[in-house]
């Protein structure tokens, strides 16, 4: 009997390091054909890729198969092996579903699992599925994985057995022995090591590729770690448990450590200012659906890429090189408005609290007006209730304004960008009949896959062959479209603007939430700055202006964006100095960075293994291959952003242990 439960758990066994082999392979070679990895990197990779699959395996057949074995085997023994039958079988479809997932979040983000997928999950199950039809790979790989798990459940029950012969039994202390060897023996695999520590994600920087690096771990143990990191940035959290994980000893260690002191203090005051006093610009603050660098630097006469916003990014001050904090919409939102983090704040157990590192607070204390002014629903992601809290006076969603011009559209995201942007003219236009001045955070949502679009709307045609992709390629060609759709209804904003009356009154800053998702393959190390690079845009009426000095090859990330914000348009008003304000930026020292371990400096990008890559060319297109040791300052400037965003998780911890 327990020879036939062996049998099956080694041919799981087998079936399963098969499986996430396939996927590992399949992942390497579709998507890192730019990689050209060493023979012992290979080899490197597929040995501490085993070892993770065999630590997986174990803990699996430990919890479903050998643990149970000890109440039921001796005892019930045919029940038992059609329970685990089915179970196994189970398992098989998850780890096949897994794959399958990890296939393709490596199609559309360009990495392994990660915090995106509780996101996708909580973004809307219509919109969602409205993506995956929306995407014929997405639709491949759906009917891929339907077929394989039929193929892979039939082929697996028909080798199961549920034989075992009906000899003179064993001793029952020789079956409970015979299992405790086995339950000890799958122990140790799954803790995976015999040193000191178990096997985990800590170990898996083995070499310079950090593509390689990442692909070690299998889809579930990407998951598992995803799931981890969510719970730990939750508000679970304690303060006393956030200066442990940092090795302080308290918040006055925390806050030298981040870099905050007599020279630099937490919160910083803009200076003085007469004229701004008297005279308060509205503030219009834009954040476009997926506008990344990567398409901007294509544009040009053979693909008209930025539409009518082309002439303002020249006009303007236009700076390509910037990073987005966060890697999707939502978490990179809670990073600009309240330089939060952790993830899902708005639906989290601290969904009341009016915390006082929201971005807004600074405008409130100088008697703005403040409306959140979103395309897509008021109720996604809770926002319509969050948001309020933290210092707008107002939100308004897709449904207020397709009330207001009493159209309906069809995008599944949101209402269409141009009467968005309509509706942000009637309001600044109201807005110049008072005294109060406004600030205003703008949401695009059109440039989101599925690509649906005004029937009227008509594209420039696009040279595809150009830009390196089929002149047939229609996925591709409706990215363009919308993502021209989107940046051309924000210059014709401009347009208008530039032409009003309000000219002289309004500040505008734009940039991506993140970059163009799928557009490329963004796995190989000379494509790790298109892949988190966003442009910031900012028009400032002359009275206002102090970028004049300003390089456009400036660097920096989102963090920046609101002290620029407080700097220009603010007088003696208190903010938390977080990021630095573009003003006071110094060409040489400028940073960047992103929440996936990668830091942006003028002369390239730093990626997890804490190795530079610098720019091939001035230009700042792509990386080099080779890499380098990154520099005394950068190592410093890098841990210091470390303990800036343990500072920011303990602050908003903290104010909820307080008002809760």
């Amino acid at each position: 009997m327990l020879n036939t439960l062996n049998r099956n758990a080694l041919m799981f066994t087998l079936y399963a390091l098969i499986l996430l082999t396939l996927t590992r392979i399949g992942i390497l070679w579709y998507f890192g054909a730019e990689q050209h990895p060493a023979a012992s990197e290979l080899l490197t990779l597929f040995f501490m890729g085993f070892r993770f699959d065999i630590k997986l395996i174990a803990t699996l057949l430990l919890l479903v198969l050998y643990l149970p074995s000890l109440l039921l085997l001796p005892f019930q023994p045919r029940r038992f092996l059609h329970v685990e039958r089915v179970l196994l079988l189970l398992l098989l479809m998850v780890l096949s579903l897994f794959s399958f997932i990890e296939l393709g979040y490596y199609l559309f983000f360009g990495n392994g699992i990660d915090l995106l997928i509780f996101g996708l999950i909580e973004d809307g199950t219509s919109a969602v599925i409205s993506s995956i039809f929306g995407d014929w790979r997405l639709m491949v790989l759906t009917l891929a994985a339907l077929l394989f798990m039929l193929v892979l459940s039939t082929v697996f029950m028909r080798q199961y057995t549920t034989k075992y012969t009906t000899d003179t039994p064993k001793p029952l202390w020789k079956t409970y022995g015979s299992v405790l060897g086995i339950i000890l023996l799958l122990a140790v695999l799954a803790r995976g090591s015999f040193d000191t520590f178990p096997l985990s994600r800590k170990v898996i920087n083995t070499n310079d590729n950090a593509f390689l690096n990442t692909l070690i771990l299998n889809p579930v143990w990407h998951f598992y770690y995803a799931l981890r990191d969510r719970n730990e940035n939750d508000f679970t959290l304690t303060g006393t448990k956030i200066l442990k994980t940092a090795n302080v000893a308290d918040v006055t260690e925390l806050l030298q450590r981040a870099g905050y002191g007599t020279t630099r203090p937490l919160q910083a005051t803009t200076p003085s200012n007469s004229y701004l006093q008297q005279h308060p610009p509205h503030v219009i603050f834009v954040l476009l659906e997926g506008w990344s660098t990567h398409p901007t630097l294509e544009h040009g006469p053979r693909n008209n890429i930025l539409g009518a916003f082309a002439k303002h990014a020249q006009e303007d001050y236009f700076y390509p090189s910037f990073f987005s904090n966060a890697y999707g919409t939502n978490p990179t939102i809670e990073n600009l408005l309240l330089n939060s983090p952790i993830k899902g704040i708005s639906q989290s157990r601290a969904t009341k609290i009016s915390f006082a590192l929201s971005s807004v607070r600074p405008f409130k204390t100088r008697g703005y007006h403040s409306l959140f002014l979103s395309g897509g629903s008021s109720s996604w992601r809770n926002h319509n209730q969050f948001w309020p809290r933290q210092g707008f006076d107002e939100y308004i969603g897709r449904s207020g304004i397709e009330k207001y011009f009493d159209v309906t559209c069809d995008n599944p995201w949101g209402v269409y960008d141009e009467y968005l942007f309509s509706y942000l003219k009637e309001r600044l236009m109201q807005r110049m009949n008072t005294d109060e001045p406004s600030f205003t955070f703008v949401l695009t949502t059109n440039n989101h896959a599925p690509i649906r679009l005004p029937h009227d709307f008509k594209a420039p045609p696009f040279d595809l062959k150009a830009l390196g992709f089929d002149a047939d390629d229609t996925l591709h060609h409706d990215m363009l479209r919308g993502y021209h759709y989107q940046i051309n209804a924000f210059g014709k904003f401009l347009d208008w603007l530039k032409a009003s009356p309000l000219k002289d009154q309004v500040i505008v800053v734009a940039t991506g939430d993140h970059i163009l998702k799928g557009y490329h393959n963004y796995t190989a190390s000379k494509m790790q700055y298109l892949k988190y690079a966003v442009p910031a845009y900012f028009y400032v009426p002359e009275a206002y202006d102090r970028l004049r000095h300003v390089s456009k090859e400036i660097v920096g990330s989102h963090e920046d964006l609101f002290p620029t914000l407080y700097e220009l348009a603010l007088s003696e008003t208190r903010y938390y100095n977080f990021g630095t304000p573009v003003m006071y930026k110094e060409p040489l020292k400028s940073f960047g960075w992103n929440e996936q371990h990668r830091y942006l400096f003028n002369n390239g990008v730093v990626t997890p293994d804490m190795q530079l890559h610098p720019f091939e060319t001035p230009q700042r297109k792509y990386l080099q291959v080779n890499s380098i040791m990154p520099s005394p300052f950068q190592r410093e400037r890098i841990e210091r952003n470390r303990y800036e965003i343990a500072l920011k998780t303990y602050l908003l911890v903290k104010e909820y242990e307080d008002k809760r």
